[in-house]
């Protein structure tokens, strides 16, 4: 009985009916199609990757923002080359577009050179970072890409959030199997986890997530999102955050915090990244690098045991289950999405 009401919560929904919904509804928002395809395709891989915190479950508040005009649908990236370093102004588009085309043009730099960077501003929030670095990867480069977010992370004590849980991905790609993808926030979690268990109307977190506002660690999903996240690793954390600060703020040109505004902590409609694609064949030749790889990579293999496996991995493995079997769809979240739907005349029938 339980397995049953679990399966009536979690109906699975299949990939194309929900990207045909999710390109409609950012159509509708304002969108030219093909952003909206390139839109919501972005956020279906996602979900279709297992990682359901970042993908369709962010549409809502998208589309809020697209309607509010807090986001613009009809905005078009401004790519510029200066002295060898690409520059994104994103216009306030949807983070999944900009992106999108900010890793196509460094991709398309690196097929000439062997290492081709990229700053981003002006953005809408990109949700899952490791979903752009693989489109590197799926082509034969390794790719790093990092963002700053508002300020969402403290350590325990703090009064106030302190920075950004600056989120940081990389790829490579694998000769004989699918890339190796690794997305990180610099918290403990990703902030998303907590906006899903407020969602669920979970009673607690895990202890070692959030501090509330007060500054003592807390369990209560409500305390933790009007507080701050924690880092992971302490005093590592942030540095690695003040890192992504450096590369993705101080470089890319982005307004200082003060200046900003943001909005609700955590979706922020004017984003700043940096992104580092690199060819493997013009850097060593791609034999070396495919060697190399390969060997370092089946060592930790065979070192991790039978149950051993590198990042990536699951995540190919449930795109390939969730293509086949639909994507399981919470019973909140579809009313989320029929909320959505209902607002911009496209229905949401499941």
């Amino acid at each position: 009985m339980i397995e049953q009401e679990k399966d009536l919560q979690q109906q699975r929904i299949s990939a194309d009916e929900l990207m045909q919904w999710s390109a409609a509804a950012f159509t509708a928002s304002g969108m030219n199609r093909e952003d909206a395809e390139l839109g919501a395709q972005v956020l279906l891989r996602t979900s279709l990757r297992g990682i359901d915190t970042h993908g369709i479950a962010r549409i809502p508040a998208y589309l809020d923002k697209l309607r509010g005009g807090e986001v613009d649908p009809l905005a078009q990236p401004l790519l510029e080359s200066r002295h060898g370093t690409l520059h994104c102004d994103g216009r306030k588009g949807l983070g999944q577009v900009v992106a999108s085309r900010a890793m196509e043009a460094a991709i398309a730099a690196a097929r000439t050179t062997a290492m081709a960077g990229c700053t981003i501003r002006n953005s809408g929030h990109l949700a899952a970072l490791g979903m752009f670095v693989l489109q590197a990867s799926e082509q034969g480069m390794f790719a790093m890409l990092c963002q700053r977010t508002p300020p969402l992370m403290a350590l325990p004590g703090a009064t106030a959030r302190a920075i950004g849980n600056n989120p940081i991905a990389f790829s490579m790609p694998v000769a004989d199997g699918p890339p190796l993808v690794f997305d990180m926030a610099a918290s403990i979690v990703a902030r998303g986890n907590v906006l899903q268990a407020v969602r669920d109307k979970l009673p607690s977190i895990p202890e070692g997530w959030a501090i509330s506002p007060d500054g003592e660690p807390t369990t209560d999903p409500a305390k933790a999102l009007a507080g701050a996240m924690l880092p992971m690793a302490g005093y590592k954390g942030i540095g690695l955050a003040m890192m992504v600060e450096c590369l993705a703020g101080s470089f890319s040109g982005a307004e200082p915090e003060q200046n900003r505004n943001t909005g609700t902590a955590g979706s922020a409609s004017d984003a700043s990244a940096f992104l580092l694609v690199i060819n493997p064949e013009l850097m060593f030749g791609r034999t070396a690098f495919d060697a190399y790889s390969g060997a370092w990579l089946q060592h930790y293999l065979q070192a991790s045991g039978t149950s051993g496996r590198y990042p990536g991995q699951r995540q190919a493995a449930s795109e390939a289950e969730r293509r086949r079997e639909g994507i399981p769809v919470p019973a909140a979240l579809r009313e989320e999405l029929r909320q959505a739907g209902e607002k911009l005349g496209v229905s949401f029938r499941w």
